[in-house]
């Protein structure tokens, strides 16, 4: 295997069983965004590449967090969901990305949108499996990793920490298009999520080395 990956064990996710109430609250959102913050970028830009309407579920621990998904993203789309658990907010669900906020992704391509997007999206095809997967786990060694500063990254990893850190410790991605190969450590994604993550992890499946899963802790 390459230098730079390491194989571990499958990691342990935190588990959390949620007992007690549910409640879901529809939001209509009167907020009109003519542009999409980086943040927001990350999330919707997946729709638009693959072609379909996704669920995207953003925890909400933190003020910060709720603020940024009700400021920055909800207002993209047409289909939003407050997820309560005995009275407390745990996440927003949001859907339907709407006409004019597919087209606000379509313009910042390829130039202007948040560069990882392109690099984690190389593809319009999620890799559903239709077969067994023989499924292993490499630790990337980010000291062999050449981090990439970008200026945007600075909002995604406010975000991450607020929300998906805060909640599991951890968020996972779903690459496209990317094959396990040493050319892949020179991945803007990689490089970029290097300069904050405490670790990455891939998941393989040894079959065909596609690269099911990107796997970000802070």
């Amino acid at each position: 295997m390459f230098e730079w990956l390491t194989e571990i064990k499958k990691p342990q996710l935190p588990f959390h069983i949620d007992n007690g109430k549910l409640k879901i609250e529809k939001v209509e959102s009167e907020i009109s965004l003519s542009n999409m913050s980086e943040v927001c970028q990350f999330f919707a830009s997946v729709d638009v590449i693959i072609g379909s309407d996704g669920l995207t579920i953003l925890p909400t621990p933190t003020e910060y967090s709720f603020h940024t998904i009700m400021n920055e993203i909800v207002p993209h789309y047409l289909d939003v969901k407050k997820i309560f658990m005995n009275g407390k907010l745990k996440e927003i669900n949001v859907s339907c990305l709407k006409e004019e906020s597919k087209k606000i992704v379509e313009d910042l391509f390829p130039n202007n949108v948040y560069p990882v997007i392109p690099d984690l999206y190389r593809s319009n095809n999620l890799n559903i499996a239709t077969k067994p997967r023989a499924l292993k786990n490499y630790l990337v060694n980010q000291e062999l990793i050449k981090p990439l500063h970008l200026k945007e990254t600075e909002n995604i990893r406010e975000f991450f920490m607020s929300s998906f850190f805060a909640e599991n410790g951890s968020i996972m991605l779903q690459p496209t298009g990317w094959k396990l190969d040493d050319d892949l450590k020179e991945s803007i994604t990689i490089r970029t999520f290097s300069t904050f993550a405490k670790r990455i992890v891939l998941l393989v499946d040894e079959t065909d080395q596609s690269v099911v899963s990107l796997e970000i802790y802070g």
